[in-house]
């Protein structure tokens, strides 16, 4: 009963509330936003950093880059002395389950708008986003990003924005265990489409729509490719065939330069 009250509220609800989403960012949110304080990441090597398993066999501290986490990429710091730059999170159910960390972070938090009435407060560190319904890269988000349905797609605009001089992404297995008669269920035991067992576990989560993601993929491609700036995946063992594919071992012995 309860999955179905959430997609019902999912589906039906959701141009409404984008539109007083527009109004709050607009009239209050966008002016608190502290945008000076991410320039000293712009014209870096970006690491994205995704949640799939194959993290547990990345060595993410052997990798000097400015980072963007994603969702509960907090999940995997008992393992790991490495912490990312930036965190961003889209996703309303993840928003809730991890609003806790999400208040106390030091990294930079991106998140949307409903962040705010879902119990994430502003600080310094915090930018909320004007999420917009299209699928196109948009590098100003500073004004909009656009939502797609994938959190890497906003990960991906993210790095746009800071200008990169190059990206590169790990943990991006593209290959998920789900339940696909359902687009938002609860997970019974163990997790086994992230880093940790206990990610969605006994929670709700909303079921990944491949397909789409790929096509969003191919767009960051060619919008990266359009403007020189390499990207690569070296995700170990990813189902992922859109973007240029290389060994972990290559980047972790190059050091970050200012």
């Amino acid at each position: 009963m309860k999955e179905k009250l959430l997609n019902f509220l999912r589906v039906y609800t959701h141009y409404p509330r984008s539109i007083i989403d527009r109004i709050l960012y607009n009239a209050f949110l966008s002016r608190k936003n502290k945008w000076d304080l991410l320039t000293p990441y712009f014209n870096k090597s970006i690491l994205l950093v995704c949640n799939g398993p194959s993290l547990n066999k990345t060595p993410l501290n052997a990798i000097d880059k400015v980072s963007i986490g994603m969702n509960k990429i907090n999940l995997i710091y008992e393992k790991t002395s490495w912490r990312p730059e930036i965190i961003v999170c889209t996703n309303g159910l993840v928003l809730k389950q991890n609003k806790e960390f999400f208040n106390t972070t030091d990294s930079m938090l991106l998140v949307p708008v409903k962040a705010y009435y879902l119990g994430v407060k502003k600080r310094d560190n915090v930018f909320f986003l004007n999420l917009k319904d299209e699928f196109k890269v948009n590098k100003d988000i500073e004004k909009k990003i656009s939502s797609g349905c994938t959190v890497t797609f906003l990960a991906l605009q993210i790095a746009a924005y800071l200008e990169p001089r190059d990206v590169n992404i790990v943990g991006l297995d593209h290959s998920f265990n789900f339940n696909k008669d359902k687009e938002v269920y609860k997970m019974e035991g163990d997790d086994e489409n992230h880093f940790s067992k206990d990610y969605f576990k006994g929670q709700f989560w909303g079921i990944p729509d491949l397909d789409t993601s790929e096509k969003l993929y191919q767009l960051s491609k060619e919008y990266f490719e359009a403007n020189n700036v390499p990207i690569t995946d070296y995700t170990i063992d990813g189902k992922l065939q859109i973007f240029n594919k290389r060994d972990i071992a290559e980047i972790t012995t190059v050091s970050q330069t200012s």
